[in-house]
This record gives structure tokens, C-alpha cells and sequence, in this order.
């Protein structure tokens, strides 16, 4: 059926037929009765699918990026989608309206995407009402990041307003530092702020005895060498790292769209990240969640980025390209490719080609 629309929601500005989706779950959501359906059309099981992780039950290893669902609107639908986490945001403090449009743009022959959204969201507290309207059945997580007007020296307390509004209804936190669309947010990634954020993050951990886990997500743009210089504050601070969010590159692309100013994501970011990954894996010697994400548009995509060190992977992009029952055929096919090789479980192939 995808294959049948996906022409004409390609004639579509991609914001507006992203608003377009959003406004189908939403109905969806209304109608209770619709969600089974949904379950049936896209959820798949199987206990070799089924990992532990931080203490959190996670039904399969594919998750949903942050970026789809800005203000938490829709999760109760997305959660009958098949994935086994999703993150939710990026939610600031203060609702803000992003950056000016037209700010989100296709690039068909590469199969990315170009974004500038700016962190356009509804903002904390009508974020937390959107959440709090329907309970969960899966690990929901929230990307966080600063309002554009907070001031260069108050960017930390923006992390920390957000986390201690959500702190008693999410599974897990995601620090973002790696937007490329928010002014000074990726200098987080230089040694002397993060280390002030690192110090901000674990005072307010300590303070509050926050047993819920914060990961950090860092842009794709790293070095190995400016990576390495930072996990040991990570493994020190977070409880997990997701690699990577988007690039500012545009070396070998096709699309006329690639001069657009913003985050690339889409295929061209997954040999990159893979790198990263197996990287980070090797590091810390396999002993620090790593989360994959970028790129991945099939399940060999899925099986490479997990025996390369992630235990867990995250997709968007490839939603838009392939539509939304790539959750069902992931699943099913990586399940298959565990039955046929003789592996129990997912996790027995986490980090095998590092």
C-alpha cells in the first residue's frame, strides 16, 4: 500500500506530509479500537528478539529515533507500530516555533533527508500532558534539548528543567548536543564544556537519586580521535551513547537538495556511524551501551551495526523511503538470520566483527 502512496506524498512538501501522518495517528489514537490493528499490521514477537538492558525491558533492538514525534502527540499509536523503544522529542523548556520554513527537504537519490527544524516543539509542560493522556506498554524515551533564546551560559539548566519535569513518566533520557540547527548547542562536544555539561548532568543525578537512565547523543561529525577523548567522561557520566545524529557533510550526493543548510541524514551517514560504533564498542571493551542509529534501511543494515558493537538501533528516515511496515520486516528477518546461524537470543551477536 506504501508503495502506492509514496508517489504522490512525494509530490507533497515532506513537513507537510509529515504533518499529514501525524494527523492520521492522532485519529488512529481517538479510536481505540483502530490500535489492534495497527498491532496486527506491523508488530512482530519473538523471544530471541527480547534483551534487558539499564533495567529496561526491550521487546526487539528497533527503536524509533527522536525527531518524528516532536511533542509527544501520538505515542500511544507509534507504540503499536512494532518498535521496541521510542524516543519522543526534542523537547525544550519553552515552546518554540523552529526555525523558519521551507525546512525540511528530500534528497530522493541519495535516500536522506535535510533538515533545520530548530527544535520546533509545543514545549515541556504540553509535552508532558500529551504523554501523560495514555499509559505504556514499551520503553518510552525523551530527546532533550535548549530553547534558541536561553542564554549561552544557562544552556545546562535547560537539560535540567526538562529531565525534572519528565523524570517520574519516561524510561529513559536522551541529552542531545549533536543538533547542527541549534546556534553553539554542538560546542557541547569540546573538551572544557562537556565537561561543565558532565558535571551539571551527575550533580543534578546525585541530588536527586535519579535512577532513570540518561544517555548522550552525539553528532556524526566526531573524529575517532575527539570520540575517544570523550568516553571516558560518558562511561563516567551516562548511562549510554547513541551514534550518530546527522552530518554537516555532503561529499558524494546526487540531489539537487544537497547544498541545503542542516542535518543530512539518510543512507549516506551509516558507514560513517558503523565506524564510530565499532569504535566506541573497542573502547570500552564492549562494557557501555551504544545505541546505533543512521542509515539503516534493511536488515543486513541491522545485523552489521549490531555485531559492530550496538545493541540497540534507531531508524527515521528510512520510514519516510521504505514506509511503516519496515519495523515488522526488520524484526521478522533478523529473527530468521538468528534461527539460521544457531543464536538464542539478539544479544549473542552484539560486538562480534570488533
Amino acid at each position: 500500500m506504501y508503495k502506492l502512496i509514496k508517489p504522490i506524498l512525494f509530490q507533497i512538501d515532506p513537513e507537510k506530509a509529515h504533518g499529514m501522518t501525524i494527523n492520521a495517528l492522532k485519529f488512529v489514537q481517538k479510536y481505540p479500537k483502530l490500535l489492534p490493528v495497527i498491532n496486527q499490521l506491523f508488530h512482530y514477537e519473538n523471544e530471541q528478539l527480547h534483551q534487558n538492558i539499564k533495567g529496561i525491558y526491550f521487546e526487539n533492538p528497533i527503536g524509533l529515533a527522536a525527531g518524528f514525534d516532536k511533542s509527544c502527540e501520538v505515542p500511544k499509536a507509534l507504540e503499536h507500530a512494532g518498535f521496541g523503544a521510542l524516543e519522543l522529542g526534542g523537547i525544550t523548556p519553552k515552546p518554540q516555533p523552529g526555525n523558519p520554513k521551507p525546512r525540511m527537504y528530500r534528497l530522493v537519490e541519495d535516500a536522506a533527508l535535510i533538515n533545520r527544524m530548530g527544535f520546533n516543539n509545543l514545549g515541556m509542560n504540553k509535552a508532558l500532558s500529551n504523554l501523560r493522556k495514555y499509559s505504556y506498554q514499551i520503553p518510552i524515551g525523551l530527546n532533550v534539548g535548549v530553547n534558541k533564546t536561553t542564554s549561552y551560559d544557562a544552556r545546562y539548566e535547560d537539560y535540567i528543567k526538562v529531565i525534572d519535569t519528565f523524570k517520574n513518566d519516561v524510561t529513559f533520557f536522551t541529552v542531545n548536543i549533536s543538533s547542527p540547527n541549534t546556534k553553539n548547542l554542538q560546542s557541547f562536544h569540546d573538551k572544557d564544556e562537556f565537561s561543565q555539561l558532565c558535571e551539571a548532568i551527575q550533580s543534578y543525578k546525585d541530588k536527586q537519586n535519579l535512577r532513570v537512565p540518561i544517555f548522550i547523543k552525539l553528532t556524526s561529525d566526531l573524529t575517532l580521535d575527539g570520540l575517544g577523548q570523550m568516553l571516558e567522561p560518558i562511561t563516567q557520566t551516562f548511562d549510554g551513547i547513541i551514534l550518530a545524529n546527522t552530518t554537516q557533510q555532503r561529499d558524494h550526493l546526487n540531489s539537487t537538495n544537497r547544498h541545503e543548510t542542516g542535518g543530512l541524514s539518510g543512507k549516506p551517514l551509516f558507514n560513517r556511524n558503523l565506524e564510530l560504533i565499532s569504535y566506541a564498542y573497542k573502547q570500552t571493551n564492549g562494557q557501555f551501551l551504544i545505541i546505533g542509529t543512521g542509515g539503516i534501511f534493511n536488515t543486513t543494515d541491522v545485523i552489521t551495526m549490531l555485531r559492530s558493537g550496538a545493541s540497540l538501533v534507531q531508524i527515521y528516515s528510512s520510514l519516510v523511503f521504505e514506509g511503516p511496515g519496515l519495523t515488522q520486516k526488520l524484526n521478522k528477518q533478523l529473527a530468521q538470520y538468528l534461527k539460521s546461524n544457531g543464536y538464542n537470543n539478539v544479544s549473542e551477536i552484539i560486538g562480534l566483527d570488533v
